[in-house]
């Protein structure tokens, strides 16, 4: 089984000790890197007050190493959880970007991630001290793939493998991305990728910032609102519902839906059965009414269960099968390394990061899926 957690993708820099209370995703109070201390994930988010992550960051940008080594530090420990080796498994890594940045990411991202790492972070004891712990991260090997591609794996072999023709649409927050899928692979031609949800809550701040103050909000923190479709301003609830359908309705009709029908021809829906919606994006239940009222007419419009878990799944797998794969051409190589390999899936997604864990062939808990 796969264990997947996920932790949203912002951090502050502080000068403070958080002794009271560690991340409850990630474990530890802050981390630590290039000497300047940050809170990551919830913890940004509850005891912050400007948490922030650039978009579509690439590997050399500070955004993407600081999360991707608290994923990096959230894999490890959960893969020693699962070893029954007193040593730290290695890691074999898979990890993925938009199309539209991956040919220009993945050299980058292949040698950043193989590259010798010491994490440092802290965590706070019942005591309410603050412990500060250091972690070599062992890594066995790095694969990086288009998040789309890594989305397709996850629903062609995974817990319920297809073997069906479909649409599959990935609503990322920074990048929404599209592709006809067969058994044979991926029909490139009918590949796109456009403005993510981002979109969407940039044009639901500037309409709500007409008759409302959001205490100078950073824009996750109005992508929670947006979420949510309300906010509690003054000790008053105030309802935002209509501005996120509006908001998503104008999404849709400037960005989606014309990628759609540039990219996806009738012929594309003769073939395809239905539509699968993954990403974060698809719990956004006005948006998924939009492609009903489109396509539901001419193909089912489905939504993949725990859709924005669905490329980091996809990247585990693709460790677990590659990693085995490699392993058995060399009977050596299976005996001594194989049986201490976590096969790991990081997502870093602009909105979330989710990290998804196998470790060989062990069952590992799949509560956190």
């Amino acid at each position: 089984m796969i264990k997947t957690l996920l932790f949203p993708s912002v951090y502050e820099a502080t000068l403070r000790d958080y002794s009271t209370r560690n991340d409850s995703i990630l474990g530890f109070s802050k981390i630590k890197m290039d000497g300047i201390d940050y809170i990551v994930g919830l913890q940004a988010f509850t005891e912050g007050v400007s948490p922030h992550k650039s978009i579509n960051a690439s590997p050399a940008d500070p955004d993407y190493k600081l999360i991707s080594q608290s994923a990096l530090v959230l894999a490890l420990n959960e893969s020693a959880k699962a070893s029954k080796s007193s040593v730290f498994p290695k890691l074999a890594i898979t990890t993925g970007f938009p199309f539209a940045t991956f040919q220009y990411n993945k050299d980058e991202a292949v040698e950043y991630f193989k590259s010798d790492k010491i994490i440092t972070y802290y965590k706070a004891d019942e005591a309410g001290n603050m412990i500060t712990e250091q972690t070599l991260v062992p890594v066995a090997s790095v694969n990086v793939m288009p998040e789309i591609l890594g989305c397709d794996y996850a629903i062609r072999k995974g817990e319920n493998p297809s073997d069906e023709n479909y649409i599959i649409i990935s609503l990322g927050y920074g990048t929404t991305e599209g592709v006809v899928s067969t058994p044979e692979g991926v029909l490139n031609r009918s590949l796109f990728s456009v403005h993510g949800i981002n979109y969407a809550v940039n044009v639901f701040a500037q309409e709500v910032y007409k008759h409302s103050y959001l205490r100078l909000k950073t824009e996750h923190q109005i992508d929670q609102i947006f979420s949510k479709g309300f906010i509690y301003i003054d000790r008053k609830r105030r309802d935002f519902t209509e501005e996120k359908l509006q908001s998503l309705k104008i999404y849709y009709t400037n960005v989606l839906s014309p990628a759609i029908r540039k990219y996806v021809s009738d012929e594309d829906f003769e073939l395809c059965s239905k539509i699968i919606l993954v990403g974060g994006g698809a719990y956004h239940q006005e948006l998924v009414n939009l492609f009903n009222e489109e396509f539901g007419g001419i193909c089912a419009v489905t939504i993949q269960p725990h859709p924005e878990k669905c490329a980091s799944i996809g990247y585990a797998l693709f460790s677990k099968n590659h990693t085995y794969q490699e392993s058995n051409k060399d009977t050596l190589s299976y005996h001594q390394d194989r049986d201490n390999i976590a096969c790991v899936g990081i997502d870093i997604g602009n909105a979330n990061t989710c990290v998804s864990v196998i470790f060989n062939n062990h069952t590992i808990d799949n509560s956190g899926l």
